[in-house]
């Protein structure tokens, strides 16, 4: 029923909406490495043991894409896709971003991402811009025609993501805490948590607990940031599967005081509310294509469907979507793309 529902959606309800993005951004360049028969190297594992055994004194490359990237970068993508109206603050100094086909405001340098895709998963080599790791909400001031902060992020839903390289994210948080951001719901994707410690996690929750004050938070992460996440919280569950993601969920929700945990993974996507629990199947595919990134349209996919009011299950769907089609095609669908990839 939810992917039925999610296809009535997109066929009525287009009504647009205004998504706000910030703040990181990254030039992302593919490549596949081969070996020395001139093969595709098709798993993390052989490429490692290719560079560990130092058989040779290089590893031959190809590229294949250089793409604007960046969790925020990404979100913008997926709304602008769906028919809303995003404002990009992020960091886009680089002619890679002139043609993004919705307002953008750069606030300095953006990351350098290499992506090697394998079969069982991507590796990702990052420069990261000292730009990017030294932001704070006063660099979105400076650069937001408006000055103002608040002003600038006021929108139907705000799309936030890559507190785990942004180190001065949690006093952004802090700082719009306590301000009126008018904006009804505020989903956060942060990255990969484990490169930071435990103690700025939990104050992180406590931010996002202050900022729930004045919006609706949502903390969507992939199954290994909900664990790190509930181990960060001393949250223990003896469950497994479904009922362990569902616990560590409920968990970590309610010890931020946050409207929504969503998790996104493979298999299925979850979401603990004060109200409910809710799980939905992932869209089933033969064929992969890309992962990285698919996170974040789900995020993207998320906050647009809760822009609308659209209930959990819906929401979760469209997100499943939206990062299903990535990984399938390598491209962000529109809502003409969803509906034929649903069937409707």
């Amino acid at each position: 029923m939810s992917y039925d529902a999610l296809v009535d959606r997109l066929a009525s309800d287009d009504r647009e909406r205004r998504i706000a993005v910030f703040p990181d951004g990254s030039v992302d360049t593919y490549y596949t490495p081969f070996d020395a028969a001139g093969d595709r190297i098709a798993d993390r594992e052989t490429f490692g043991n290719r560079i560990a055994r130092g058989d040779s004194d290089s590893v031959p490359i190809e590229r294949d894409a250089r793409e604007p990237g960046g969790q925020a970068v990404n979100m913008a993508r997926q709304a602008h896709a769906l028919g809303d109206e995003p404002t990009l603050y992020g960091h886009l100094e680089d002619p890679i971003f002139d043609d993004l086909p919705f307002e953008t405001v750069s606030m300095g340098e953006p990351s350098r991402i290499s992506v090697f895709s394998f079969d069982d998963d991507d590796l990702l080599l990052s420069e990261r811009s000292s730009a990017v790791a030294n932001w704070s909400l006063a660099d979105l001031e400076a650069a937001a025609p408006s000055g103002d902060a608040g002003e600038a992020l006021a929108a139907d839903a705000v799309c936030c993501g890559n507190w785990a390289s942004v180190e001065g994210l949690t006093d952004a948080l802090e700082t719009l805490a306590e301000g009126s951001l008018e904006a009804p719901t505020f989903v956060l994707d942060p990255g990969p948590v484990n490169t930071r410690s435990d103690g700025a996690l939990l104050d992180l929750l406590e931010a996002l607990g202050e900022l729930e004050e004045t919006t609706d938070i949502v903390y969507s992460v992939n199954r290994a940031e909900l664990e790190d996440t509930a181990d960060a919280i001393d949250a223990e569950s003896d469950a497994s599967g479904t009922n362990a993601d569902l616990e560590r969920l409920e968990s970590v929700r309610e010890m931020a005081g946050i409207t929504a945990a969503v998790l996104h993974e493979t298999e299925h996507a979850a979401v603990a509310t004060r109200a409910e629990t809710t799980v939905v199947e992932n869209v089933a595919l033969e064929d992969l294509e890309r992962r990285t990134g698919a996170g974040d349209r789900f995020g993207a996919g998320l906050a647009v469907a809760r822009a609308r009011g659209w209930d959990w299950e819906t929401a979760l769907a469209l997100g499943n979507c939206a990062a299903s089609y990535y990984v399938a095609t390598g491209e962000t669908g529109t809502r003409d793309d969803f509906r034929a990839f649903l069937g409707g």
